[in-house]
């Protein structure tokens, strides 16, 4: 299941990029804050975070489905390698 999430993440981006945008806010409560920090300082590579406009204190947007993806990549490559 948590892989068909995945992917229909990815499909709606490909469909509609608008849509697949979350701020900030909604990604600290969806993933939690630290994961969410963790990520964009170690994974900068893999989440891309765009603003909503030209100013630094504009709102943070990520990807859900880069967040769904690093997620679902820190979750199961530990037990693919033990394997």
């Amino acid at each position: 299941m948590e892989m068909a999430e995945l992917g229909a993440a990815n499909y709606a981006k490909e469909i509609a990029p608008a849509s697949d945008q979350i701020s900030q806010r909604k990604a600290y409560s969806r993933f939690g804050e630290t994961k969410v920090k963790r990520w964009e300082h170690e994974k900068s590579n893999l989440l891309h975070i765009k603003r909503a406009g030209n100013s630094s204190r504009s709102k943070k947007l990520y990807s859900l489905a880069e967040l769904l993806a690093i997620e679902k990549a820190e979750k199961y490559i530990p037990v693919l390698l033990k394997a």
